[in-house]
């Protein structure tokens, strides 16, 4: 399945790509979530996550129906677009204890000379928190 990684600090968040309608330039939003006139729904990822000091430029369009509002995540820049097989995603461990509800898995990638984490979002969840 393909990704868009963006950088949260010292891990990149993986948003599938096939739930993405576009990808929009925004300028910097202070809250982390809020309503448009017509409806539409507004999550930064860096505030939702803690990480006020990161900068979001990207707006992601997430797909919808006709009669849904849209929403849009307001992402750090996107780092990359890459092909990852299912087999290669984990299920994040109960261990951490409901801290990351919002991810549907993680795995490793080589980048640069180094491995990186990656938590895919589980943007059904996030939808539900928000709708």
């Amino acid at each position: 399945m393909r990704y868009f990684l963006c950088k949260l600090n010292t891990i990149f968040l993986g948003i599938q790509s096939q739930r993405t309608e576009r990808i929009i330039s925004v300028s910097r939003i202070q809250s982390s979530v809020f309503e448009t006139e017509k409806q539409d729904i507004f999550v930064s990822l860096p505030l939702l996550f803690g990480h006020a000091d990161v900068s979001a430029p990207h707006g992601i369009v997430l797909k919808t129906t006709s009669e849904e509002r849209k929403t849009v995540l307001l992402a750090p820049p996107l780092d990359i677009d890459i092909e990852i097989p299912q087999e290669d995603i984990h299920s994040i461990p109960k261990a951490f204890g409901g801290k990351l509800l919002s991810f549907s898995g993680a795995c490793f990638i080589r980048k640069d000379q180094a491995e990186h984490l990656i938590l895919f979002l589980d943007i059904d969840k996030i939808l539900d928190d928000f709708r």
